[in-house]
């Protein structure tokens, strides 16, 4: 079938990308909601009434559970709104971003919009993401292609962030392909992720191609790339990494914890203290894992010393 989305891609590509999703995952739905989830045998909502308007948005945006959820579903139902498409993306939104959401839900309620725009396909892509399912992820991603809807600078981040690195071995580079192609790979958040997929499987070499074009403005780039040289054990190179950071940008509490353990393999105590000092200026606010970090190198140090 030619799709005009498709059109811009390789068909190496995109076979490629399609062959990463199990043949049964795409002859049928990616989840199959029992009966249980449907919204039968709820109980009246008058005490979540707008007095305002008939159209539940606020309801929707309050919720906190899924048997509300569903109760408001039932009363879009009643009043002829089950169609209406901010309720519809709202409600999907709640499932896929609240941490009591469900995704089956949230599919459920996918499959009955006869055509969904890009923003209800994104949040389902990061909905997968976000409860470890890249590979419904990439089958969300597939069929939003399919429907010749056209990705933008949110879809590849969401569909990114999500990959193990089983997924990330399969389908990194044939994602990174359609980034270059649709004109993303100058993105930031884009380039933050494919720098992530390919450290989480161990093609470091690519994601330093990728660091290397950024613009190493974000800090986010810089732990990224560091963490990733961590992972492959490449110590020495993340210790270059983050002298380089220091010139460009100022380090965080994440970058500080991937330095610390660095120098720790390294035995680079030098290192343990010029985190320290960021600490003890002010210029980096700890949390309790850089806490915990630093008394690990210190305790390291006291070690040394007494030896």
């Amino acid at each position: 079938m030619s799709l005009s989305i498709l059109s811009k891609t390789p068909s190496l590509c995109l076979s490629f990308i399609f062959s990463c999703i199990p043949a049964s995952a795409l002859k049928k739905k990616m989840v199959t909601v029992v009966a249980s989830t449907s919204p039968t045998h709820i109980s009246p909502l008058n005490r979540f009434q707008s007095p305002e308007t008939n159209i539940p948005l606020s309801l929707v945006e309050n919720c906190n559970s899924m048997d509300q959820l569903k109760q408001i579903h039932l009363q879009a139902i009643r009043k002829g709104l089950a169609s209406d498409s901010i309720i519809h993306f709202k409600m999907i939104a709640f499932c896929c971003t609240h941490e009591s959401g469900c995704l089956n839900y949230a599919r459920y309620l996918f499959d009955t919009i006869p055509q969904p725009n890009l923003y209800i396909w994104n949040t389902m892509i990061k909905g997968y993401s976000r409860i470890n399912c890249p590979q419904y992820a990439v089958s969300m991603y597939k069929e939003m292609l399919e429907k010749s809807v056209k990705p933008d600078h949110y879809t590849f981040p969401f569909l990114l962030n999500g990959f193990t690195s089983e997924v990330a071995l399969q389908c990194g580079k044939p994602i990174h392909a359609h980034v270059w192609k649709l004109g993303f790979d100058s993105n930031v958040f884009v380039q933050n992720g494919l720098i992530r997929v390919y450290s989480v499987c161990f093609q470091i070499d690519s994601a330093r191609g990728v660091f290397d074009v950024s613009s190493k403005t974000d800090v986010v780039t810089w732990n990224t790339m560091i963490s990733g040289c961590n992972r492959s054990e490449l110590f020495e190179e993340s210790m270059k990494l983050f002298y380089a950071m220091e010139k460009r940008v100022l380090p965080t509490s994440v970058t500080l914890v991937s330095v610390l353990s660095t120098s720790s393999k390294l035995k680079d105590l030098d290192a343990g203290k010029r985190v320290h000092q960021y600490v003890t200026s002010g210029k980096v606010e700890p949390n309790l894992t850089l806490e915990n970090a630093l008394i690990d190198i210190e305790v390291e140090c006291l070690l040394r010393r007494s030896s």
